[in-house]
């Protein structure tokens, strides 16, 4: 599994990734985040784990770039 400053790499330069929702939602946050300032797209996997709080904030920070998949 990719560290967070791993997967915050990835996104910085362009790249789309899929992710559980395992991570925490900070850490969610500071990927959405950097994701959104380069364009990249991120998939949240699970994200029935976390709740509509978190995933609202996570949303907010992600800024169109981040798909929650609610599919089981």
């Amino acid at each position: 599994m990719k560290t967070t400053d791993d997967l915050v790499k990835i996104v910085s330069f362009g790249g789309g990734i899929v992710i559980d929702s395992s991570k925490t939602t900070d850490d969610l946050v500071k990927i959405a985040s950097f994701a959104a300032g380069k364009g990249s797209r991120v998939v949240i996997k699970n994200a029935d784990r976390k709740t509509t709080d978190d995933l609202v904030k996570i949303a907010s920070f992600g800024k169109g770039a981040v798909l929650f998949d609610f599919t089981e």
